[in-house]
């Protein structure tokens, strides 16, 4: 009689250390878990600030110019009735960038920025055949400023529009740059008289 109560007692004991085993399992197993999903959830409510959409700009903007800076420049462009060639470069290609934002009342599109460059155009001639263009050597240098105008849409930047604005326009003699007058290109398309094709090439390029 008393070895079988002192069995009892034993698996009563082993089974209350198994007991408390699984509730210390489950316990630990909730833990983590409520961890986790608190993780997760900080994770799926987390919103861009500001300064976030900023330097994702930045960023954008600095792979637009390596990407326009990268332009083979003997690469011949087209726009009936003529070709010509033309590439850029810019003073800052690293950044950081000016960036002046402006925060608006639309859900949708709340963040308009601006991104003002320094940036200077190479560029030919009109030409009406695409052999000319690739031979033609003659390079026109227009200096001035870029205006790059940014849209935030549904947390994604949209280019919406690019305005440059020459300042000094210049072409190359021998080895060094001449200020260029607009009456003296004009004198060399004769055939279209009423507009000179500097005019014409900045208001497709620029």
């Amino acid at each position: 009689m008393r070895k079988t109560i002192t069995f009892l007692c034993i698996l009563t004991i082993l089974s209350m250390c198994l007991s408390c085993a699984t509730v210390k399992g489950w316990v630990s197993h909730d833990s983590k878990k409520s961890n986790l999903q608190e993780q997760a959830s900080h994770e799926v409510t987390h919103v861009p600030t500001k300064e976030d959409y900023i330097q994702e700009l930045q960023q954008i903007v600095k792979n637009e110019i390596k990407a326009a800076m990268a332009v083979d420049k003997n690469y011949v462009y087209r726009k009936k009735p003529y070709f010509w060639k033309n590439y850029s470069s810019y003073n800052n290609t690293e950044g950081p960038f000016e960036i002046n934002i402006q925060e608006t009342d639309s859900k949708s599109k709340p963040y308009i920025a601006k991104i003002e460059l320094e940036k200077t155009m190479y560029y030919t001639k009109l030409h009406k055949s695409k052999r000319d263009a690739e031979e033609d050597t003659n390079i026109i240098r227009s200096s001035g400023k870029e205006t790059l105008t940014y849209e935030l849409r549904n947390g994604r930047w949209i280019k919406v529009g690019s305005l440059f604005v020459p300042e000094q326009t210049e072409k190359k003699v021998g080895d060094t740059w001449v200020p260029l007058k607009e009456e003296e290109i004009q004198k060399e398309q004769p055939e279209e008289p009423k507009q000179g094709w500097l005019n014409r090439i900045r208001s497709w390029i620029f």
